[in-house]
């Protein structure tokens, strides 16, 4: 039995529930009324961000559960349920999921992303949603996160899809380490997840300026003061 190999174990439970937490959104939608303040809508959202997240939830706990299943089965393996997850689960002579360089870095970034995400929902409380809106009696929030930079949360975004990328698909993983991306259809998967992680990114990046431009409008010098104190948008002292 390698106590090495089970350490893994805790990690990629830690994996899933900061991934759960950066994906779930804290709060209900927005009423139509409050996502048209924003002024023609943010009609990519609901398809490029918010459905990706509820498919990466389920997608990446079920990954993960294989995972932990295939480690556990490696280092019990005399009886028939740990024989049947292996013939099931492991496509290669060697299956051997394991915590690498690559694995600690991912489990670094959804450490960052998840975490960062979270107190961005604690600085904003009710106000935060997954689709841009001016919720009713909105208040400018410049506390917490938002006193490093204006959008922290989608910081936490890019964080958690790097990590995320790397744990599911880099080496020391199940299914890099246990043959599955071998197969032709799980090297599309792999595509389909990493181009929808890179959807997600390129929509925080089209929408900071137009949200900026929507609190600015909204709250005026107020925003303005807030924008001189805090000049940043994602990165303290970077951009």
């Amino acid at each position: 039995m390698s106590i090495i190999a089970l350490q893994k174990i805790p990690l990629l439970l830690g994996v899933s529930i900061l991934y759960y937490v950066a994906a779930t959104p804290p709060n209900p939608p927005p009423s139509s009324k409050e996502i048209s303040k924003f002024g023609p809508g943010d009609p990519l959202t609901p398809k490029v961000v918010s459905t990706p997240w509820a498919m990466g939830k389920n997608l990446l706990l079920f990954v993960f559960f294989c995972e932990i299943l295939v480690i556990v089965a490696t280092q019990f393996p005399n009886n028939i349920i740990a024989e049947t997850a292996l013939a099931i689960l492991v496509r290669s002579s060697h299956a051997a999921p394991a915590i690498t360089p690559i694995f600690l870095a991912g489990f670094g970034f959804l450490l960052c992303g998840g975490c960062i995400r979270w107190f961005a929902y604690r600085a904003l409380g009710r106000l935060f949603t997954f689709e841009v809106s001016i919720r009713d009696e909105h208040t400018l929030i410049t506390e917490g996160p938002y006193s490093f930079v204006r959008h922290p949360s989608y910081t936490g975004s890019f964080c958690t899809c790097v990590g995320v990328t790397l744990c599911l698909f880099g080496p020391g993983s199940w299914l890099f380490e246990c043959g599955w991306l071998k197969l032709l259809t799980v090297q599309v998967f792999a595509v389909v997840i990493t181009g929808l992680h890179a959807s997600i990114v390129y929509i925080v990046f089209s929408r900071m300026s137009d949200e900026d431009r929507m609190m600015q409008k909204e709250f005026g010098l107020k925003w303005d003061e807030w924008a001189k104190a805090v000049p940043y948008k994602l990165v303290p002292g970077i951009f």
